[in-house]
């Protein structure tokens, strides 16, 4: 049998499969189990079917929640996306000196760590000390409770992912570009072609891939997004500022409703794989 023959082969593989049976599989279809079942990790698990999905129907916690994703998204992922395909665009240029050195500094907010980034953006917020509440009195305008209001507690979340994230997203743009063939432009130039057009007829249309790729890499995000929220509002003040992420953290290891969490789980996934579906279906109709 040729598996028994090489068999060596496979004994050196067989760790990483099983590594990721026991933490990768096995968790994951558990949960799905769960999914269908009552479960607080302490009592035996109790089958109750579709009651999950009955509860969520009715969680107005939930609806909020996934509002409040929504919303930040909706305030972050755009300029987000523009910023770094025009960072992307102007660090791409022959003529600009010490690129190495900008994009390091561009990328340096995505490996920053999470605490630190917490306590800069609290000194900036503060209500009474923060330096944007500072300008805005040398400015004659009054201070805003940026973390303690539910209007300016989704902007302010907003404002972060804004400036940690973009350096991520151009990186891959810069990759993108740097993927485009020269020969294009050049064509581009013989035939009169200005700087707008070449960005509108070539740039853009092949950077479409990059572009779809990072929409659906920030729709997961968006969703699943954690540490931010947690770490800059506690979903606060009341739950203005509570998005999926926290509130799957709270169902779970607050509430210790495991079933109820992997339902919303399983069912928030299952809406997010249908919009990368969409926006893949975005990039098939454009190239064609």
């Amino acid at each position: 049998m040729r598996m028994w023959r090489h068999r060596h082969f496979y004994l050196f593989i067989s760790p990483f499969f099983l590594l990721f049976a026991v933490f990768g599989l096995y968790p994951l279809i558990f949960s799905f189990y769960l999914g269908f079942a009552k479960w607080d990790g302490l009592t035996p698990i109790e089958w109750v079917g579709l009651g999950n999905v009955a509860t969520m129907l009715h969680d107005e916690i939930l609806v909020t929640s996934l509002w409040n994703t929504f919303a930040i998204g909706c305030m972050y992922v755009p300029p987000m996306l523009i910023g770094a395909f025009l960072f992307a665009v102007m660090l791409d240029a022959s003529w600009l000196r010490f690129r190495a050195f900008f994009r390091a500094a561009f990328f340096l907010p995505v490996v920053t760590p999470m605490v630190v980034v917490a306590i800069v953006f609290m000194l900036l917020y503060g209500q009474e000390t923060g330096l944007l509440n500072f300008l805005l009195g040398k400015l004659g305008f009054a201070s805003a409770p940026w973390l303690v209001s539910e209007r300016w507690s989704k902007p302010s979340i907003a404002v972060l992912l804004v400036w940690r994230w973009t350096g991520y997203n151009m990186v891959l743009m810069l990759a993108g570009l740097q993927g485009i063939s020269t020969e294009y432009y050049e064509a581009a130039l013989i035939d009169g072609a200005n700087a707008w057009q070449r960005m509108r007829y070539i740039t853009l249309p092949l950077m479409r891939p990059i572009f779809v790729f990072c929409s659906i890499m920030s729709l997961i995000g968006t969703v699943y997004m954690f540490d931010e929220v947690f770490v800059l509002t506690q979903g606060g003040p009341g739950t203005s500022s509570t998005n999926f992420g926290l509130y799957l953290f709270n169902v779970s290891f607050t509430d210790f409703k495991f079933g109820y969490a992997s339902c919303m789980a399983y069912t928030v996934a299952f809406f997010v794989f249908i919009g990368s579906l969409l926006i893949m279906r975005f990039r098939r109709s454009g190239t064609e």
